[in-house]
């Protein structure tokens, strides 16, 4: 008889990754400062939507969504506080 074990343990193992993804949800108040001082710079006005702190390269990178003027913006800030991108979504 065939142990089922491997077999359960496939699609486990496939999800995994997309587990450890996933970004950590923040709010506001919990960016670290020079974060903060770029979202409010490159957002003013705007109303944010989510907040992610992820990993990406080994580097701590904070996701952040707003809204503004009816549309979506995504901006993407290293730990220092330095602007990596921002795109319209």
């Amino acid at each position: 008889m065939r142990s089922r074990i491997p077999a359960l343990l496939l699609p486990i193992a496939l999800l995994l990754p997309a587990v450890s993804l996933a970004g950590q949800d923040l709010t506001l108040e919990q960016l670290p400062a020079p974060v903060r001082a770029t979202v409010d710079r490159e957002a003013k006005g705007g109303q944010i939507t989510d907040i992610e702190q992820d990993q990406e390269r080994g580097q701590k990178i904070y996701e952040v969504e707003f809204t503004l003027e009816g549309k979506q913006y995504e901006l993407d800030i290293a730990a220092d506080g330095t602007l990596l991108e921002r795109r319209l979504d």
